[in-house]
């Protein structure tokens, strides 16, 4: 009956406990019902884990490059870190970017170690009020603060919290051999591109590549129309500017140029324009380093036919420039660890070998990186390196609707590095700009009405985000 008394107390006492636990306790107790009892040091349940304490010190590192060329080479940097650090294991996840923001998020709300992870700029700002990201101001000391290129690192209230490692650059790609069969010349101002695209618009070919689509794409394209011709979204106070004059040419600019864009535009995003270009559909497209890769890669007869000029919509020398960049979590377990990796990725030899993955796309945020880039003696950087350069150079003008708030002051490009709080109200998807460039085209809405249409939004957007947060002020421009 003792026994039996004892097995019962074991499947009650089974049903409170995890199965870590299991085996240990149940003997413990059942010896207690055959022998007399002998005092027992209690388990302490917060104790780290054997392997926390004995075995290699794990980091998650989350990405959305999946190119297969960039995972082999990170998955090589990794071994090699490795190698150096047997006490260290960098666990590679692969995260698409339409769902990276959300189960990043998701993770980060729950507590769970997410390690390094590549971050999306409508995010930064509110992860670093909610206390998510990591200060990475002493790693930016170690690597050296004076070899960033201007505008790379993302700075919250005077604390760094996300480090690039590349930043893509936007240019317009134009087929050479079109133009001078046409008896016209590399387009350096919007009247030249717009009678390129009329021109050489024939049959199945077309103008130029505009993406239409709700995605971030027609947001970051059409922003090079508005900032080019002195507009902005807000001012760097966080005021709304996109009710200016200037706007409005920016969206009449972009509506007479789309008449020249392939059918089915208004759906695009960023892969059809590298399609529509590589397939001999259009002569012109705006569009970062890779498309040269792609060009080399899979339309090799087009190498020598094609070159890449600043994109000319508007008087004004601004371009969009897309930032990746690296955060760790503020409650990741081994802080010092993912700290020294990081800097280690992020630098010299090793952040070289990871931008020439995908050369011309992926242009470091270090002047001395970018030096060592073109001088690399690789077939594409030799054939291409004019390409190389023309990038590097134009990162100095580059700017992000939702990383620069305010750049463009009395018509001119001055690059703010204030982030707009409501951002991802605003650019999200749908957002306001290709909900408005839609009712262009193909539906036919007259651009000032469809453009009126959105200041109201932006206004309304900006207002109740302000009334929510009645004590903020806006960081100095």
């Amino acid at each position: 009956m003792t026994v039996i008394f004892c097995l019962k107390l074991i499947g009650e006492w089974l049903t409170r406990r995890w199965f870590g636990l299991l085996l240990l306790g149940g003997l413990i107790f059942l010896a207690g019902c055959y022998a007399p009892v002998q005092p027992v040091a209690p388990t302490p349940l917060a104790s780290p884990l054997p392997s926390e304490t004995y075995g290699p010190k794990v980091i998650p590192f989350f990405t959305t490059e999946s190119d297969p060329a960039q995972i082999a080479i990170l998955k090589t940097l990794v071994t090699d870190y490795q190698r150096l650090h047997p006490d260290v294991e960098i666990d590679i996840v692969l995260a698409s970017p339409a769902s990276r923001g959300r189960r990043l998020l998701t993770a980060l709300a729950s507590g769970a170690d997410l390690g390094i992870f590549e971050i999306e700029p409508t995010l930064m700002t509110e992860w670093v009020e909610a206390n998510y990201l990591l200060p990475l101001d002493d790693v930016v000391k170690a690597i050296g603060p004076d070899d960033y290129v201007a505008g790379s690192l993302f700075t919250h209230r005077g604390q760094v919290y996300a480090l690039p490692y590349a930043i893509s650059v936007y240019g317009l790609w134009v087929r050479t051999d079109l133009l001078a069969e046409a008896g016209l010349p590399l387009p350096t101002t919007y009247e030249q591109v717009l009678e390129a695209a009329q021109t050489l618009t024939q049959g199945e070919l077309y103008g130029i590549a505009l993406p239409a689509g709700q995605n971030i794409a027609t947001v970051n394209y059409f922003s090079t129309f508005l900032w080019q011709n002195g507009g902005d979204y807000f001012t760097c106070e966080g005021q709304v500017a996109f009710g200016q004059p200037e706007a409005l040419t920016a969206v009449k600019k972009w509506a007479a140029l789309a008449r020249y864009a392939p059918p089915g535009f208004t759906t695009w995003g960023y892969s059809e324009q590298i399609e529509a270009f590589l397939r001999g559909r259009v002569a012109m497209s705006m569009y970062a380093g890779r498309l040269g890769t792609n060009i080399a890669d899979k339309a090799p007869e087009l190498e020598d036919r094609v070159t890449v000029v600043f994109p000319a919509w508007g008087p004004e020398k601004v371009t969009l420039g897309v930032w990746s960049r690296l955060a760790i979590a503020a409650g990741t377990r081994h802080r010092a660890e993912a700290k020294a990796f990081l800097q280690w990725l992020l630098s010299g030899d090793r952040l070289l070998r990871y931008n020439l993955t995908v050369p011309g796309h992926m242009i470091p945020p270090l002047k001395s990186v970018q030096a060592m880039t073109v001088a690399h003696d690789s077939p594409y950087v030799t054939r291409h390196a004019d390409w190389l350069r023309s990038f590097n150079e134009w990162a100095a003008y580059t700017n992000h609707p939702a990383m620069n708030m305010g750049s463009i002051r009395q018509g001119r490009f001055v690059r703010s590095e204030v982030v707009p709080p409501w951002g991802s109200a605003v650019f999200g998807t749908p957002g306001i700009v290709d909900k408005m460039l839609q009712q262009i085209t193909p539906s036919g809405r007259d651009p000032e009405a469809a453009w009126q249409d959105a200041v109201i939004e932006l206004e309304k957007i900006v207002s109740q985000w302000k009334a929510q947060h009645p004590t903020w002020q806006p960081p100095e421009c």
